[in-house]
């Protein structure tokens, strides 16, 4: 097993950008289905700060997008949020 920090270079970019504390917009991509809805709703509960700004739907009705807006007070915030993000079930992108 690797030491590697995969998000090294996010941290040291977010460090570098940003000033914390810091109104984080995280959005993420989905199939539009009951399992991706409660795995979102899920994920909601676990984060205090995590606002849902944005919804929307696909032409053709398949994914759902959602936007949020979250107060993060350091960078391990917002790496904390990805790391919970990549667990939803029926996730298709996080922008």
């Amino acid at each position: 097993m690797s030491d590697v920090d995969p998000f090294a270079k996010f941290r040291e970019l977010l460090e570098k950008e940003h000033q914390f504390p810091l109104e984080y917009t995280h959005k993420i991509i989905g199939k539009n289905s009951p399992i991706f809805l409660q795995s979102v709703a899920e994920f909601e509960s676990k984060h205090i700060g995590l606002r849902r700004v944005g919804e929307r739907i696909s032409a053709s009705g398949n994914h759902l997008a959602l936007t949020y807006e979250y107060l993060a007070a350091t960078p391990d915030d917002v790496i904390e949020l990805q790391k919970e993000t990549q667990k939803i079930n029926d996730l298709i992108y996080v922008i």
